[in-house]
Order: C-alpha cells, then structure tokens, then sequence
C-alpha cells in the first residue's frame, strides 16, 4: 500500500489564520497539527474599508510560518480559503495575491454562501440526522444554512461577524 502524503487547510479569517493538516485525504480525515494566529484582519474593514497594515502583517507572518511547518511534514496539498475580509476590503485583492506567493498555492475566496455551505457539510459529515438552522460566526460575518432531513438548503450571510460588529 502506498504511503499517502498529509494534506493541509489555511483559513484565512476575518479574525484567525489557521492552519490544520491532516493525516491524509479520507472520508473521515484525522488531524494531526492545528494552529491559529489571531490577526484581526476584518477589524477595520466595515470602517476604513481596507485590510489594516498591522493586521496584513500579522496574517503575512503566520502564512509565512504555516508554509514552514507544511514544507517540514512534508504537505503536498494545500487548500487555501478567506473568508469576509478579504472579500470585501478594498485592498482585499493584492492581499490575497500576496498569500498566495507566501503560501505557493492559489487561495479561493469564499462567497457568503460558499461559507455557509462548507459549514452546513462540516455539519453533516459529523453529526447524525442533522435537522434545523445552522449558524457560523465568524469575525466578518455571520451564515445561516437550513439543513433538513441530512440535506443542505439554502444559505445566507449577513455582515454580523464579531469584529464586524466591534467596528461599527
């Protein structure tokens, strides 16, 4: 049998940039290094309408250290997403082609309802018969997603995240 390799997920945030990596690509994937740096990237962006500087640097250092550890275990995927932030600051685009350089992966920037999906299918992949409103706050925004009988409806998203509502 052959030895797969682990696979890594950075999330990059309106509030954290995370890093976790997984023992390899399976139904029910085992985390093996989870780490987040809190940069408050979202902080000032309903405001300002920007990403601010130090809160860049911040997300920067981290990506820069998360690429570190992922070369070190020997990662050979990356999946990169962001999130609020960076979907709606105006500076969220070089931003984002900066990450990527650091990162040497492409990052996808996640609608609203890409968001609330991926957590109406983080939902069901781990909790049993699943039924009602499933709620995801984040520091930009919040989702809301309906999940019936197993299956994922409709989503929204809403402006409500924690460092959203700080900055108004």
């Amino acid at each position: 049998m052959a030895v797969r390799s682990p696979i890594a997920v950075i999330d990059i945030g309106s509030n954290s940039v995370r890093l976790v990596v997984y023992e390899a690509l399976t139904r029910a994937p085992t985390p093996i290094f989870n780490e987040k740096a809190l940069c408050g990237l979202g902080r000032e962006v309903l405001s300002t309408g920007r990403l601010a500087d130090d809160a860049v640097e911040k997300a920067y250092s981290a990506l820069r250290r998360f690429r570190a550890l992922c070369d070190a275990m020997g990662v050979e995927t990356l999946y990169a997403l962001a999130t609020a932030a960076a979907r709606d600051a105006q500076n969220g685009p070089s931003f984002i082609a900066d990450c990527e350089a650091i990162c040497r992966t492409t990052v996808e920037i996640l609608s609203g309802r890409r968001e609330a999906e991926l957590a109406a299918f983080g939902i069901v992949s781990g909790v049993h018969a699943p039924d009602g409103i499933a709620g995801d706050l984040g520091g930009g925004s919040l989702e809301l997603v309906d999940i019936r009988g197993g299956t994922v409806g409709e989503g929204i998203t809403m402006p409500l995240g924690s460092l959203a509502l700080q900055d108004r």
